[in-house]
């Protein structure tokens, strides 16, 4: 993690070593320019002034050209991170604009439980037993059961490398949590895990209708979910055949389909050794941590795509490095 860390803040290292080259080559061409001016009174000294005038303007225009490559750089930085940002305040304001009564704080990735009701509460909502009919709650868990099992599919097409192992989950899920969950499979893939979900009934405790298209419901279904890193010789893997959550539907205005725009997870449970959930759980059924088996086809599988992942991110981190030692040798150049 140390590494990961390090390599994330190359291109901060690149700016702040190109910064103090330019600090230090700024001032040594400073203290040369007034160093030599005391050379001589005669006319000859008038040249010799001239000649290290015109050396210190050389000096102040390659330090110019400098930071120029130095301010594009930064420039470069700035648009990777501001891209990113835009892209996902795009997302979802696409959301909050096709879904009537969405607001951003429902939108909140990876929520604690308590600021989830924190958020109810400052919005006013109450969530109740009889809010919704039998016929919609029921759509509700399908639509709720379908996205998770889809879920836990998707892992495993992202192991087999596939390119479409997100096209499920786009009709499932709302824009925000789509990016949220393609995170989520792209870190628990690399790490060999895969998270099997398959709901057998479920029912709608209590919700709130905030709108015609917009409902927030506590779910509770029976089923199996089990976790295993297929990487560690299965130990510590996580299983429980009940749970709870928060979950918020929605609707684009005039469509008939419910998709999911987060999920608030109601348990807490860990997996080889790392707590996942630092909160009480909503149901009382908690988990079991055993021996779970897995096909020798998907421990290969898992194995070819972490040696895959590792590939990519080695490359990606000699291409920075090589950027990295192109853009020292070429400042260095400029200012001789």
């Amino acid at each position: 993690m140390k590494r990961a860390n390090f390599f994330k803040r190359w291109k901060i290292a690149l700016v702040v070593i190109i910064t103090k080259l330019l600090t230090f080559h700024a001032a040594f061409a400073s203290m040369g320019s007034t160093g030599g001016g005391g050379g001589s009174s005669s006319g000859g000294g008038s040249s010799s002034s001239s000649s290290i005038i015109s050396s210190g303007n050389d000096k102040s225009g390659d330090s110019f050209k400098a930071f120029l490559f130095v301010l594009f750089f930064c420039g470069l930085y700035i648009l990777s991170s501001v891209s990113k940002m835009v892209v996902r305040l795009y997302r979802r304001t696409r959301d909050i604009t096709e879904v009537n009564g969405l607001s951003k704080w429902m939108l909140i990735p990876n929520m604690k439980i308590k600021d989830f009701k924190q958020g109810l509460k400052r919005a006013k909502i109450r969530l109740e037993n009889d809010a919704v009919d039998n016929q919609l709650a029921q759509s509700l868990v399908e639509t709720y059961a379908w996205a998770q099992f889809v879920y836990g599919q998707s892992i495993r097409r992202c192991f087999a490398d596939s390119s479409n192992y997100l096209d499920q989950l786009k009709s499932q899920l709302g824009r925000f949590s789509l990016s949220t969950m393609h995170d989520e499979i792209i870190a628990k893939a690399s790490n060999g895990i895969i998270d099997d979900v398959l709901v057998n009934h479920g029912k709608v405790v209590s919700a709130q209708k905030i709108s015609p298209d917009l409902i927030i419901a506590k779910v509770q279904v029976s089923g199996i979910d089990s976790e295993v890193n297929v990487l560690s010789d299965f130990n510590s893997s996580f299983k429980r055949q009940q749970w709870t959550d928060y979950v918020v539907f929605g609707r684009k205005q005039g469509s008939a389909q419910w998709k999911i725009y987060n999920i608030v997870y109601g348990a807490h449970f860990h997996l080889n050794g790392e707590d996942f959930n630092h909160q009480q759980s909503l149901d009382i059924s908690g988990y079991t941590e055993e021996h779970l088996e897995v096909s020798p086809e998907l421990v290969k599988s898992a194995e070819d795509y972490k040696k895959r992942f590792n590939r990519r991110k080695n490359v990606k981190t000699v291409v920075r490095w090589i950027v990295f030692i192109l853009g020292l040798l070429f400042v260095n150049h400029i200012l001789g």
